[in-house]
Parts: C-alpha cells; sequence; structure tokens
C-alpha cells in the first residue's frame, strides 16, 4: 500500500488516520496532501468521515486512486450509510472486493460551521425526539447518542484500528473500490 489518504472535517478521521500509519508504517496524507505527494493510480487505503450517508471524498478518491480499503469514519457505534450496509451485506467488502471497515470517531459540535452547524443541530433534535418516543424501550445507546448530540464524544482509539492493522499485515489485496453511494435522507 502507497499511502493512507483521508478527508477529515473535524479531525477524528485524521487522528485515526495517524494512528494507523504509526502502527502499519504506511504514511498518511490528507486528500489535499495526498494529490501533491501520491502518484495517480497507486494503491491506496482510504480513511473518510461519513456525511450525509456518503464517505466524503471517496468519489474523488476513486477517479484518482486504486483502492484497496476504506474505513468509513462516523458517530454511530454500529456504523450505518449505504457504503456499511453494501459492506455488511458482502461480508465485509465492497461489490468489486475492496475491504471496508467502520470506525466509531466521534462528534464536535464547536468545530463545525455555517450550514454543517445547521443541518447537524437540527438532525440532533430530530435524533432526540425518535428516542423520547421509545418511551421505556430507550437503550443505553440511545441515551449515549443523544448526549452526543448535546455534549460531542470522542471515542477515537488505537485500539479500534486492531481489524485493519492485521488487514494491512495480510496483504497484498487485489480488491477495490470502483463507485460509492450516498443515502438518502
Amino acid at each position: 500500500m502507497k499511502a493512507i489518504v483521508y478527508t477529515s472535517q473535524t479531525g477524528f478521521t485524521k487522528r485515526y488516520a495517524e494512528l494507523l500509519s504509526e502502527a502499519t508504517g504506511v504514511p498518511a496524507w490528507s486528500a489535499k496532501e495526498a494529490a501533491k505527494q501520491v502518484p495517480a493510480h497507486s494503491e491506496i487505503f482510504y480513511m473518510g468521515c461519513l456525511v450525509a450517508g456518503a464517505v466524503k471524498g471517496l468519489d474523488t478518491a476513486i477517479e484518482r486512486y486504486v483502492i484497496r480499503g476504506v474505513a468509513i469514519v462516523g458517530m454511530n457505534p454500529t456504523g450505518n450509510g449505504d457504503l456499511w450496509t453494501e459492506a455488511k451485506i458482502n461480508g465485509g467488502f465492497s461489490d468489486h472486493g475492496a475491504r471496508i471497515f467502520y470506525l466509531r470517531g466521534g462528534y464536535a459540535p464547536e468545530k463545525l460551521r455555517g450550514i454543517q452547524k445547521l443541518l447537524m443541530r437540527h438532525m440532533g433534535r430530530s435524533v432526540q425526539k425518535k428516542i423520547q418516543a421509545k418511551g421505556d424501550a430507550v437503550t443505553e445507546q440511545d441515551r449515549e447518542m443523544v448526549e452526543m448530540f448535546q455534549h460531542g464524544g470522542d471515542y477515537v482509539s488505537r485500539q479500534a484500528l486492531d481489524e485493519i492493522i492485521q488487514w494491512f499485515a495480510e496483504g497484498p489485496h487485489d480488491g477495490m473500490m470502483k463507485a460509492s453511494f450516498s443515502l438518502d435522507i
């Protein structure tokens, strides 16, 4: 693998990329840096945050690189989004054989600006209403999501990368990403 390329909005994906780079010895570059440092058509591992059901920056990376694996970084403890759903159906792989992982990152409302801040505030209220409507069926995970929307949260850990580090060690890998999907919300 030539590089770990990532797109990070509030820093959680960047931290995961740096931890993965440290553990594997594969250099990590932001997508902007990678455009200058990593030759087109290089084999990479892509990491991107989940925004409205899609992995931020993945479509652009697919056009430039050969992506052997992807880590989706999101707020939800169990993962969500169309690409993650596809991976679960395919035993952890994309339709074209790239390995897909999900990492719980976190939520930093103080780092959001403009429309993103407004949309996430609205989403937080919506999630809170849905959870309150559950009444006695509310789970600890539900309470945790409400707390995160209200105060933020950080779940980045080196241990969360263990499965990805093992996958790197098993290489080389021949599956690849050819298309990504978004979730209509």
